[in-house]
Protein backbone atom coordinates (compact mmCIF):
# COMPACT_ATOMS: atom_id res chain seq x y z
CA UNK A 1 0.00 0.00 0.00
CA UNK A 2 1.24 3.12 -1.11
CA UNK A 3 2.00 6.11 1.51
CA UNK A 4 -0.87 8.01 -0.31
CA UNK A 5 -3.25 5.75 0.65
CA UNK A 6 -2.35 5.00 4.12
CA UNK A 7 -2.41 8.85 4.75
CA UNK A 8 -5.79 8.62 2.86
CA UNK A 9 -7.14 5.92 5.03
CA UNK A 10 -5.87 7.48 8.50
CA UNK A 11 -7.71 11.07 7.47
CA UNK A 12 -10.76 8.23 6.94
CA UNK A 13 -10.50 6.74 9.88
CA UNK A 14 -10.15 10.23 11.27
CA UNK A 15 -13.36 11.27 10.29
CA UNK A 16 -14.92 8.34 11.45
CA UNK A 17 -14.30 9.13 14.96
CA UNK A 18 -14.47 12.79 14.99
CA UNK A 19 -17.75 12.62 12.91
CA UNK A 20 -19.49 9.14 13.75
CA UNK A 21 -22.94 8.47 12.01
CA UNK A 22 -25.69 8.66 13.56
CA UNK A 23 -26.61 5.01 13.08
CA UNK A 24 -23.77 4.04 15.07
CA UNK A 25 -25.22 6.09 18.52
CA UNK A 26 -28.57 6.03 17.99
CA UNK A 27 -30.63 5.70 21.16
CA UNK A 28 -34.16 4.59 20.99
CA UNK A 29 -36.81 4.75 22.92
CA UNK A 30 -40.20 3.84 23.35
CA UNK A 31 -43.31 5.60 25.37
CA UNK A 32 -44.89 4.34 27.37
CA UNK A 33 -41.76 1.52 27.12
CA UNK A 34 -44.00 -1.15 28.74
CA UNK A 35 -43.74 -4.94 28.40
CA UNK A 36 -46.55 -5.78 27.37
CA UNK A 37 -47.36 -6.58 24.31
CA UNK A 38 -50.78 -5.47 24.23
CA UNK A 39 -50.65 -1.81 24.08
CA UNK A 40 -48.99 0.23 21.46
CA UNK A 41 -45.64 1.79 21.58
CA UNK A 42 -44.18 4.88 19.64
CA UNK A 43 -40.50 4.93 19.49
CA UNK A 44 -38.19 7.48 18.59
CA UNK A 45 -34.96 7.60 17.84
CA UNK A 46 -32.42 10.03 18.51
CA UNK A 47 -28.49 10.67 18.55
CA UNK A 48 -29.38 10.98 22.63
CA UNK A 49 -31.92 9.47 23.68
CA UNK A 50 -35.32 11.04 23.90
CA UNK A 51 -37.58 10.87 27.66
CA UNK A 52 -41.03 10.08 26.80
CA UNK A 53 -42.89 12.61 28.90
CA UNK A 54 -46.67 11.92 28.10
CA UNK A 55 -49.05 9.64 26.61
CA UNK A 56 -52.35 8.72 26.91
CA UNK A 57 -55.95 7.59 24.86
CA UNK A 58 -57.32 9.81 22.67
CA UNK A 59 -57.23 12.64 20.73
CA UNK A 60 -54.48 15.42 20.75
CA UNK A 61 -54.65 18.67 18.89
CA UNK A 62 -52.02 21.16 19.24
CA UNK A 63 -54.81 23.49 20.50
CA UNK A 64 -54.88 23.79 24.44
CA UNK A 65 -54.13 19.80 24.91
CA UNK A 66 -51.94 17.95 27.65
CA UNK A 67 -48.60 19.28 26.16
CA UNK A 68 -49.84 23.08 25.68
CA UNK A 69 -51.01 22.31 29.97
CA UNK A 70 -47.39 22.02 30.67
CA UNK A 71 -46.61 25.64 28.99
CA UNK A 72 -45.53 24.57 25.38
CA UNK A 73 -46.46 26.47 22.42
CA UNK A 74 -47.79 24.55 19.23
CA UNK A 75 -45.09 25.29 16.52
CA UNK A 76 -46.20 23.31 13.59
CA UNK A 77 -48.60 20.20 13.06
CA UNK A 78 -47.41 17.18 10.04
CA UNK A 79 -50.96 17.21 8.39
CA UNK A 80 -51.67 21.17 8.30
CA UNK A 81 -49.68 23.69 6.54
CA UNK A 82 -50.49 26.73 8.26
CA UNK A 83 -51.32 25.49 11.97
CA UNK A 84 -48.82 26.88 15.14
CA UNK A 85 -46.68 29.87 15.88
CA UNK A 86 -44.31 29.06 13.62
CA UNK A 87 -45.74 26.95 10.14
CA UNK A 88 -42.92 24.52 8.31
CA UNK A 89 -40.72 24.31 11.78
CA UNK A 90 -41.26 20.41 11.52
CA UNK A 91 -40.18 18.52 8.28
CA UNK A 92 -41.98 15.17 9.06
CA UNK A 93 -41.76 12.39 6.53
CA UNK A 94 -44.42 11.09 5.99
CA UNK A 95 -46.12 13.74 7.27
CA UNK A 96 -49.48 11.32 7.53
CA UNK A 97 -50.02 7.53 7.60
CA UNK A 98 -47.29 5.20 7.56
CA UNK A 99 -45.74 3.12 10.61
CA UNK A 100 -42.35 4.63 10.26
CA UNK A 101 -40.10 7.46 9.19
CA UNK A 102 -38.15 10.72 9.74
CA UNK A 103 -38.41 14.20 10.94
CA UNK A 104 -36.08 17.33 11.46
CA UNK A 105 -36.71 20.67 13.32
CA UNK A 106 -35.68 24.21 12.15
CA UNK A 107 -37.34 26.80 14.94
CA UNK A 108 -35.44 29.70 15.53
CA UNK A 109 -36.19 31.32 18.47
CA UNK A 110 -37.72 27.90 20.39
CA UNK A 111 -36.05 25.47 22.83
CA UNK A 112 -36.95 22.89 25.07
CA UNK A 113 -39.00 21.11 21.99
CA UNK A 114 -41.56 17.93 22.56
CA UNK A 115 -42.39 16.48 19.33
CA UNK A 116 -45.98 13.89 19.95
CA UNK A 117 -46.73 11.30 17.71
CA UNK A 118 -50.44 10.74 16.89
CA UNK A 119 -52.35 7.77 15.43
CA UNK A 120 -55.78 5.97 14.69
CA UNK A 121 -58.06 5.42 17.72
CA UNK A 122 -60.08 2.22 18.39
CA UNK A 123 -57.58 -0.55 18.61
CA UNK A 124 -54.36 -0.39 20.88
CA UNK A 125 -54.08 2.16 23.28
CA UNK A 126 -52.47 4.65 23.77
CA UNK A 127 -53.36 6.70 20.74
CA UNK A 128 -50.33 9.45 20.92
CA UNK A 129 -47.09 9.33 23.22
CA UNK A 130 -44.99 12.68 23.47
CA UNK A 131 -41.27 12.85 23.71
CA UNK A 132 -39.00 15.75 25.27
CA UNK A 133 -36.15 15.97 22.93
CA UNK A 134 -32.46 16.50 24.32
CA UNK A 135 -31.23 19.91 23.88
CA UNK A 136 -29.84 20.34 20.80
CA UNK A 137 -31.65 17.56 18.88
CA UNK A 138 -33.04 18.24 15.86
CA UNK A 139 -33.43 15.33 14.16
CA UNK A 140 -33.63 11.61 14.14
CA UNK A 141 -36.60 8.57 13.37
CA UNK A 142 -39.87 7.62 14.65
CA UNK A 143 -41.98 4.43 14.23
CA UNK A 144 -45.53 3.30 15.69
CA UNK A 145 -44.66 -0.52 17.06
CA UNK A 146 -47.56 -3.12 17.72
CA UNK A 147 -50.61 -2.73 15.84
CA UNK A 148 -51.66 -1.92 12.29
CA UNK A 149 -52.60 1.80 13.08
CA UNK A 150 -50.75 4.46 10.94
CA UNK A 151 -49.63 8.19 11.93
CA UNK A 152 -52.60 10.44 11.92
CA UNK A 153 -49.82 12.96 12.49
CA UNK A 154 -47.16 14.66 14.46
CA UNK A 155 -47.30 18.18 16.97
CA UNK A 156 -44.01 19.95 17.39
CA UNK A 157 -44.18 22.09 20.67
CA UNK A 158 -41.18 24.22 21.81
CA UNK A 159 -40.72 27.46 24.68
CA UNK A 160 -39.59 30.34 23.41
CA UNK A 161 -35.94 30.86 23.95
CA UNK A 162 -35.66 33.48 26.89
CA UNK A 163 -33.59 36.31 25.88
CA UNK A 164 -30.74 37.07 27.95
CA UNK A 165 -30.51 40.74 29.29
CA UNK A 166 -27.37 42.26 28.25
CA UNK A 167 -24.96 42.70 31.45
CA UNK A 168 -24.68 46.43 30.76
CA UNK A 169 -28.24 46.88 31.19
CA UNK A 170 -28.06 44.99 34.47
CA UNK A 171 -25.66 46.77 36.03
CA UNK A 172 -27.18 49.92 34.78
CA UNK A 173 -30.03 49.21 36.77
CA UNK A 174 -28.04 48.00 39.80
CA UNK A 175 -26.89 51.49 39.58
CA UNK A 176 -29.47 53.40 39.31
CA UNK A 177 -31.24 51.74 41.90
CA UNK A 178 -28.55 52.18 43.86
CA UNK A 179 -28.60 55.95 43.44
CA UNK A 180 -32.12 56.11 44.20
CA UNK A 181 -31.63 54.37 47.52
CA UNK A 182 -28.49 56.61 48.32
CA UNK A 183 -30.74 59.98 47.21
CA UNK A 184 -33.36 58.96 50.19
CA UNK A 185 -30.93 58.11 52.88
CA UNK A 186 -28.94 61.65 51.68
CA UNK A 187 -32.46 63.85 52.48
CA UNK A 188 -33.02 62.07 55.56
CA UNK A 189 -29.82 62.64 56.72
CA UNK A 190 -30.39 66.46 56.15
CA UNK A 191 -33.48 66.45 58.07
CA UNK A 192 -31.94 65.05 61.01
CA UNK A 193 -28.91 67.24 60.52
CA UNK A 194 -31.27 70.57 60.14
CA UNK A 195 -33.45 69.47 63.34
CA UNK A 196 -30.59 69.49 65.54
Amino acid sequence: MSNFSLRVLSALAACALLFPLDAANAASVNCPGTAATTDREFQLTTTVAAVCLAYAAGSLSGNSDAINALGYVTLDKSDDTTSGALPGALTFTPPTSGQSGTFSINAPGYSSFVLALKSGEGQLNPDWAAFLLPAGILSGAWAILNGNQELSHANLYGLPTPTPLPGALVLMGTVLAGSYGFGRWGRRFSRRATSI
